[in-house]
């Protein structure tokens, strides 16, 4: 799954940049093509101008020609010269210009640096009389033609515009290079950052994958020892549910195990879509956390743990009352379970001015760093063995509990000073 997503990424990726390059150089190439066509046009409408006005007199009087680029014609282009910031059109050295009278005659033709066959320029002045522009493309010759409307006729100046598809060529040709290695640089690109973003991904489905695998095993324990127990009494057939009271009471045990797990998955997956839709107000959480301190002292006194509330009183937050109250019992809880014999649990609720501080300290094994970065994963436990009762589900529920009032969970583990689990809100 995740090289499929990985793929389609890429794919994806290149699609739209691949879109976006393609329209930069279509936009480029169209620009260029017709900033060319509307040069070549202007430097043949100023050469039929310039023949018009000398009426027609050629000879000495013959055109200027700034520039001989017979030879190659899409250097025909320039803007501006010699820091001259007028802009000037294209100097055209190699033209045909023809003037006609009124019934397409040809009357005169004035040939420079190219020649044409009689019939073919007869076919090109023919096909410029009839074109209902005043400039176009004679595509079947390579020229271009500018036509002016006169008193006695037209005059019809023509050009080679084989420069322009040759120079459209060109630019499709680069544009074409660039597009492939601007692909392939983007496909690279694509392939390295792809690894990092379906990391997020790749976690989350082996999280899940894991958290599967141990929901699985955790409730097939409680399974096995029900389908045992109902078989055991089933081949009893003639006992009395009194003689039977051990298996139907061990049945309740599991049953109950079974029930709280689920509970518990059912919390975080509901935390997870955004539905726990619980109702919030002020609750008094010091009076939350003396009473679940309370509650474990016996179950401490037992294991030779003592118990050490340093509670401010009145500190208020706004929450659940339930859901605190399941945060202070699960880190109490935790704390007490993993304390070493004769040590202390320090529970500290302070309020300072810019927010509260709920921690739990205990002495007991100090967790490694590789465990602490887990700590808060789902069916996570530091202590492999399984020999402690639990899921391994508290710590991941008291982190959403506390992210769900906008806290946040942090745990702290050492030699010197224990381990503390701090739950911080700030204002």
């Amino acid at each position: 799954m995740i090289k499929k997503l990985r793929r389609r990424i890429i794919l994806v990726n290149m699609l739209l940049v691949g879109i976006v390059i393609l329209l930069i150089f279509t936009v480029v190439c169209v620009n260029s093509y017709s900033n060319s066509v509307h040069e070549l046009e202007r430097g043949l409408t100023m050469v039929a101008e310039k023949e018009v006005f000398k009426g027609n007199q050629f000879g000495e009087n013959a055109p200027v020609q700034i520039q001989n680029n017979a030879e190659n014609p899409q250097n025909n282009m320039i803007g501006k010269r010699g820091g001259d910031n007028i802009e000037r059109p294209v100097q055209i050295s190699s033209y045909i210009i023809v003037t006609t009278d009124k019934d397409g005659n040809i009357t005169d033709t004035q040939e420079s640096n190219i020649t044409m066959e009689d019939s073919d320029l007869k076919e090109c002045v023919k096909t410029a009389i009839e074109s209902k522009e005043m400039s176009g493309q004679i595509s079947s010759y390579n020229l271009m033609f500018v036509k002016l409307d006169g008193m006695d006729g037209y005059t019809i100046a023509l050009a080679d515009s084989s420069g322009i598809n040759t120079n459209l060529r060109n630019t499709l040709l680069l544009n074409f290079g660039l597009f492939i290695g601007s692909m392939g640089i983007i496909f690279l690109i694509s392939f390295l950052l792809s690894s990092f973003a379906v990391k997020p991904v790749k976690s989350a489905w082996e999280q899940q994958k894991q958290f599967v695998a141990d929901a699985s095993h955790e409730l097939k324990t409680p399974l096995t020892v029900i389908l045992a127990n109902n078989n055991i009494m089933m081949s009893h057939t003639n006992s009395t549910v009194k003689d039977e009271k051990q298996w139907l009471e061990s049945t309740e045990e599991e049953a109950q195990h079974m029930k709280s797990l689920i509970d518990q998955m059912l919390f975080l997956a509901k935390s997870d879509a955004g539905e726990t839709n619980v109702e919030m107000s002020e609750v008094d959480f010091s009076e939350i956390v003396e009473g679940t301190s309370l509650n474990f002292e016996p179950v401490a006194f037992e294991k030779g743990v003592m118990i050490d509330p340093q509670i401010d009183s009145e500190v208020t937050l706004i929450g659940n009352a339930t859901q605190l109250n399941q945060l202070s019992h699960i880190l109490i809880d935790n704390a007490v379970k993993y304390s070493e014999e004769n040590s202390t649990v320090t529970i500290k609720l302070k309020k300072h001015s810019d927010g509260v501080e709920f921690s739990v300290n205990n002495f007991g094994s100090v967790i490694s760093e590789d465990d602490l970065e887990h700590i808060f994963d789902r069916f996570y436990r530091a202590e492999k063995s399984r020999t402690t009762k639990g899921y391994g589900l508290g710590l991941s529920i008291a982190k959403k509990i506390v992210e769900s009032t906008n806290g946040k969970l942090t745990v702290q583990s050492n030699e010197k000073d224990g381990t503390t689990f701090t739950a911080i809100y700030r204002k």
